[in-house]
């Protein structure tokens, strides 16, 4: 089946914010936290001078159905012409589920299927406006909501949520911490990784993603030290990030994220370490199925001709870790052997229940999704 590429307008560079003052539309729903709303809000509230504008900054991380269910009905009172999410993967979610909620009026939020046209654009567009370098959500048809009843990460999937622009401004990444710099950025190589090796992708998505990995691979471990403050870095990693949103929202990702959702819900690890540490031990479970888009991921690296593809990748995702001081292990993120054994059934049905892991280029079996599991947490490397 082709399924078409779909890309929104982008906006990029230095001062690009400055494009808002350009969208004609009279009524603003602004969705943020209460962080960027501060950093930013009087900003945004001058673009728009004479026109009616609401801000609505109660996104938190992993943000949960009852405040994307409360921005909803705070949509449908106000009736914007245009919703605008700026903020991390979190405020773009939730700015996503509003933008759903107001759009088609009846549907409740779990009632999202990727395969129905809601012409949500009818009633509003939506602008997205990343503010950390990694979800790529500004350009996936997709969103993460957590139930407060479970815990559990759910994912949700409308083509109607690719919006109708984007706005990369990296001077907006000039004041993300260290933590937060390497943890986004690290979800960005995950997803660029989990695209490239997909079997979902095209050349397309294989062009953006091969790109997005040699640039994160080089630039990202600056961006966390000493090019901090260098926006030319920033904008390389910002960039970076939204080039494999783009391709893995048009060709998926695969069980390092269904496994970190499950990880992130149960033991609320932030999403990019979560990812990020099953990445080396996903590499090689989907060794038999893969190795020639490992060997492409490697040429792209300038290494060539390397006997095991797999072993080289994996050990260069390592390595990568070590340098910027995250998790190589899940026992690593500092969860006690009682805590795993108490909640490992939870994680095995999560990660199972994941439409992420229906998409892997490697299926796993219940049985290999605990020994995955098991392996991450003792650190040992992929043997089946």
């Amino acid at each position: 089946m082709s399924l078409p590429i779909r890309i929104p307008v982008i906006y990029q560079g230095v001062g690009s914010l400055e494009q808002l003052r350009n969208f004609k539309q009279k009524r603003i729903l602004i969705v943020t936290d209460k962080t960027i709303h501060q950093m930013v809000g009087d900003k945004l509230s001058d673009y728009f001078q004479g026109r009616e504008v609401k801000i609505f900054d109660e996104v938190e991380p992993d943000p949960k159905n009852t405040i994307m269910i409360k921005g909803g009905d705070v949509a449908r009172k106000f009736k914007p012409e245009l919703i605008i999410g700026i903020g991390g993967g979190s405020a773009m979610d939730t700015a996503k589920a509003i933008y759903f909620l107001y759009g088609q009026g009846s549907l409740k939020l779990y009632d999202m299927n990727v395969m129905i046209e809601y012409n949500l654009k009818e009633k509003s567009n939506l602008v997205l406006i990343p503010t950390t370098s990694g979800t790529g959500a500004e350009h996936t048809p997709g969103l993460v909501v957590t139930n407060t009843e479970t815990g559990q990460k759910v994912s949700l999937a409308s083509f109607d949520l690719i919006p109708s622009a984007v706005i990369l401004d990296p001077a907006l990444t000039l004041n993300m911490p260290k933590k937060l710099t390497v943890a986004t950025g690290l979800d960005a190589l995950t997803q660029a990784i989990e695209s490239a090796s997909g079997k979902m992708g095209n050349d397309f998505t294989k062009a953006l993603n091969l790109y997005a990995i040699k640039i994160l691979f080089k630039y990202l471990p600056v961006a966390a030290e000493e090019g901090a403050s260098d926006i030319s870095v920033r904008g390389k990693v910002h960039n970076a990030a939204s080039i494999a949103g783009i391709a893995f929202g048009n060709s998926g990702l695969g069980i390092a994220h269904s496994f970190g959702h499950a990880l992130g819900g149960v033991f609320h690890v932030p999403h990019g370490i979560s990812v990020s540490v099953m990445l080396p031990y996903v590499i090689e479970f989907n060794k038999p199925e893969c190795e020639d888009k490992y060997v492409e991921i490697l040429e792209c690296l300038n290494i060539i001709g390397v006997k095991d593809p797999s072993a080289k990748l994996s050990s260069m995702v390592k390595d990568l870790l070590k340098k910027l001081n995250t998790p190589l292990s899940i026992k690593e993120l500092g969860i006690s052997p009682k805590d795993w054994e108490q909640n490992f059934e939870k994680l095995v049905d999560w990660t199972k229940g994941d439409i992420l892991t229906l998409i892997n280029p490697r299926m796993p079996s219940e049985e290999q999704v605990r020994k995955i599991f098991q392996y991450a947490y003792e650190g040992k490397t992929i043997d089946f």
